[in-house]
């Protein structure tokens, strides 16, 4: 999970389409993220969570993007977190924040 968010947050930073003001938002996010994660559910669930954000930035940031792909994506990390909301509130606001910065970038 670690791996993957590290992977996440250096394809952030290398993209130059992304302002810095947003980046830093976003990294910010997702160590906010890795910390909710790493208190929250079993580390197969934790990995589905990483790898729904890794797939979702991959889509977001790639040069020709298809709103098709992006919305999948998406909904695929809204849905892997859905069923934390009442045991892991703070965990699904993360990932919702998360959802709505990228979803702006990307659509």
């Amino acid at each position: 999970m670690k791996e993957t968010l590290q992977e996440i947050k250096n394809k952030l930073a290398a993209d130059s389409a992304i302002s810095e003001e947003k980046k830093n938002e976003l990294l910010g996010l997702l160590d906010e993220l890795e910390s909710e994660m790493g208190a929250a559910g079993k580390p197969e669930e934790m990995k589905n969570i990483s790898s729904n954000v890794k797939r979702t930035t991959e889509e977001i940031t790639r040069e020709e993007k298809d709103p098709d792909l992006i919305e999948s994506a998406l909904n695929d990390l809204r849905d892997s977190v859905t069923e934390f909301e009442v045991s892991h509130p703070k965990l699904f606001e993360k990932v919702n924040n998360i959802s709505a910065m990228l979803a702006s970038m990307g659509i």
